[in-house]
């Protein structure tokens, strides 16, 4: 990282120095109970005693192995997410809720927003992908990262969510970026709503006034496996030493897990087996 520079106040430095300057990375101990992070010690009172709720947090899905991208491809014509996208893959799962809108891109709440009313539930669902599973947890880090920050969203007014309805759900989805992953993104004729039970005033002010009315941020992850990570979780439950990725991988899903309670939140995670 000496090799990298950034300029600051028309001042260069290697991207090292400034990392170390700023106090911008994250230190985990042998005791999982510790992190520093950000010039800050931090310490998880719970520790290893919540690896079972933690655990409890993921629900794998046999057929997330079968995806191979988060998106798929795209072409004008184009009326749906392609069927090995993640995109896709998240409908079906949820394909018997009343109704599916797709959010992703612009002033976004999640990537997928679903209601049923017979469950009594709405629910953000956060995507990500990965070529593999894989053990880093800057994957990790970033769909959790978005799902904590949309969790205010999640208590949305009944205002706030027709507005969605008549405005950003009402057109069709423009990606991000060209059919190559680079330049301009494709117009398709894919409709954000992608499930409409077809009386959406009256259902949303009939399920925001039920007192069964419960909410789940769901992140959609192909790169996690709960075997793997419960095979390792274990072992530190049982005061046995793991990678230090493995405490990140702690820390990461323990502070989803309360950041969402705190919020009224149940927090799931769709991973694989």
């Amino acid at each position: 990282m000496r090799n990298f520079k950034i300029e600051e106040n028309g001042k260069l430095e290697s991207l090292l120095n400034y990392i170390n300057k700023n106090g911008l990375f994250c230190l985990t101990f042998d005791n999982p109970r510790y992190m520093y992070c950000m010039e800050s010690c931090f310490e998880d009172v719970s520790g290893v005693s919540e690896i079972d709720s933690i655990l409890a947090m993921l629900y794998p899905q046999n057929n997330i192995k079968q995806v191979t991208s988060e998106k798929g491809e795209f072409s004008t014509v184009q009326e749906a997410f392609t069927p090995n996208s993640m995109f896709n893959f998240v409908e079906m799962i949820h394909s018997n809720n009343d109704y599916i809108f797709c959010d992703d891109l612009g002033d976004e709440w999640a990537d997928h927003l679903t209601i049923d009313l017979k469950d009594f539930s709405i629910n953000f669902i956060h995507s990500k992908y990965s070529n593999d599973e894989t053990n880093s947890a800057s994957r990790l880090q970033d769909v959790v990262g978005q799902g904590i920050k949309n969790l205010g969203n999640m208590h949305f007014s009944r205002q706030q969510i027709l507005n969605k309805y008549s405005t950003t759900f009402a057109d069709s989805y423009k990606s991000g970026k060209g059919a190559n992953g680079k330049g301009k993104g494709v117009q398709t004729k894919i409709s954000r709503i992608r499930k409409d039970a077809g009386n959406f005033k009256q259902d949303i002010d009939l399920i925001l006034k039920n007192p069964k009315l419960h909410r789940k941020c769901i992140l959609s992850c192909n790169f996690i496996s709960k075997s793997n990570i419960e095979k390792e979780l274990r072992k530190l439950q049982q005061g046995h030493k793991v990678g230090g990725h493995i405490i990140q991988w702690l820390w990461i899903l323990s502070s989803f897990s309360h950041a969402a309670k705190d919020a009224g939140v149940f927090p799931m995670i769709y991973c694989a087996p």
